[in-house]
């Protein structure tokens, strides 16, 4: 993995979370408890503890049924406080990567994970830094 952005308290401190998952459908679940337990140890509100675990459960959801990595090969979670306060959140597969497209208006059911992240976060993107890195912060 490399360096998060700038702005990021010291690696490794005890409110970082580094999760390892496994592509399967437990990962969203299991994502959101870390998710939980950081916002506890964060001492984040109820807003934003319920923004972030949507956000994850969202994303890894997405790396779970979308990926076009190996089925082996898992996800890396990584959540960090800022140090204005706020949260980053990446999440890596080791998928080839994926061009984010907006929402169709006229799709009826899915394609709403990235449309929430685009709407509650205050930025986020994709890259293909060690697969697939979809990252978002929170202010």
């Amino acid at each position: 993995m490399t360096a998060l952005s700038k702005g990021v308290r010291g690696a490794d401190t005890p409110l970082d979370l580094r999760l390892d998952l496994e592509r399967d459908p437990q990962a969203p679940s299991l994502a959101r408890a870390a998710v939980a337990g950081f916002c506890e140890r964060g001492e984040l509100d109820g807003e934003q503890a319920s923004t972030l675990a949507l956000l994850v459960s969202e994303l890894v959801s997405n790396a779970v049924m979308h990926s076009q990595a190996p089925p082996a090969s898992g996800i890396l979670l990584s959540v960090c406080r800022l140090d204005d306060g706020g949260v980053r959140v990446e999440v890596i597969d080791r998928g080839s990567g994926f061009t984010a497209i907006p929402r169709d208006p006229g799709r009826s059911n899915g394609g709403y994970g990235l449309f929430l992240v685009d709407r509650q976060a205050s930025r986020w993107g994709v890259d293909r830094v060690g697969g697939t890195r979809v990252w978002f912060e929170l202010a």
